[in-house]
């Protein structure tokens, strides 16, 4: 109850928000689904009479890194992305373990593993080992 619900047009338009006024306590076997209804506000003539939408509803949101699907390798079940760091012998990347969140896209999102200011190597990563010189392109 009280979650914002975003209310979209087939082709992703807002139409508007709401909030989850009623949750049914029963799953439509049929559809593997659940009842939930907010209220909305908008013009009237947007809407049909017992009309089904489609309406995501946000769980949570909170500002987090995004990498794209291609720059995550795994070794063993365990994501690793590719950082650029320095050393003496110049510029290397250097293998971080991260933890992965959400799927947005093709990025993930990163719950943990980067810091701010970190660069991600996106490009070329099956080429890469630890400690490998790179040549940064921009």
């Amino acid at each position: 109850m009280g979650l914002p619900v975003q209310i979209v047009t087939s082709a992703g338009e807002l139409i508007e928000k709401s909030k989850v006024d009623f949750v049914s306590q029963q799953v439509d076997n049929a559809l593997q689904g659940v009842l939930v209804k907010a209220p909305i506000h908008a013009p009237l003539d947007r809407f049909r009479n017992a009309q089904l939408v489609k309406a995501p509803v946000v769980w949570s949101t909170a500002p987090a890194p995004t990498v794209p699907v291609l720059a995550i390798t795994r070794i063993g079940g365990q994501p690793f992305v590719y950082v650029v760091a320095s050393s003496e012998k110049g510029t290397v990347a250097r293998q971080r373990a991260v933890v992965l969140g959400d799927t947005l896209g093709n990025d993930y999102a990163v719950s943990d593993g980067l810091k701010p200011g970190d660069k991600v190597i996106v490009s070329g990563t099956q080429f890469l080992i630890d400690g490998a010189p790179i040549q940064p392109t921009s």
